[in-house]
């Protein structure tokens, strides 16, 4: 939950910065936003591979580091940033997601007796989605305020950075170490 809170709503705040605060089309939007899924087959197959050698637990607490760090890191976005700095932080963020997810997915499907493995899926798919939901919610009502939009932004991003960090805290605390 935590992982799509960050991510899906510091997307969608992304999104109103370039369109509304820069002036971007919404297929320019579109293509700013590309280093943030550039990635993304990359990471889930690296994820993949670290996992069948390590267990869940490595690529996860990697990826929610390095989500936590891009996440951070368009922190610096302005009404005047250079979009070559924003390219960095979005890159980490969607290669940080996608190294987790598979592996989060993984841990807890593999945590739940075999015969409530559906029931772990579905709640994982719950979780996800209820997470996008309130990232998007949250993180946008911090933007409504045009006057006030680039500290809501500031502060929506610190909100994602938090979430992912949150997560680490606890995958580091509550996932069983392979081995």
């Amino acid at each position: 939950m935590l992982i799509n809170l960050g991510f899906y709503g510091q997307l969608f705040l992304m999104s109103l910065y370039l369109q509304d605060v820069r002036g971007y089309s919404a297929l320019a939007t579109g293509l700013a936003l590309l280093p943030e899924a550039a990635l993304l087959v990359v990471a889930s197959t690296l994820s993949g591979r670290i996992m069948a050698r390590t267990g869940p637990r490595p690529p996860m607490l990697a990826g929610l580091v390095l989500g936590w760090a891009g996440l951070a890191g368009l922190a610096v976005a302005g009404a005047h940033t250079s979009y070559a700095l924003l390219v960095a932080p979005m890159a980490a963020a969607g290669f940080g997601m996608a190294l987790t997810m598979p592996a989060a997915t993984a841990s807890v499907i593999e945590a739940a007796p075999a015969d409530r493995g559906g029931i772990a899926s579905g709640v994982v798919n719950a979780a996800r989605q209820s997470g996008g939901v309130l990232g998007v919610a949250l993180l946008g009502s911090l933007v409504q305020a045009r006057a006030a939009f680039i500290p809501g932004l500031h502060a929506g991003l610190v909100i994602a950075a938090g979430a992912f960090l949150a997560g680490a805290v606890i995958t580091y605390y509550g996932v069983r170490q392979s081995g």
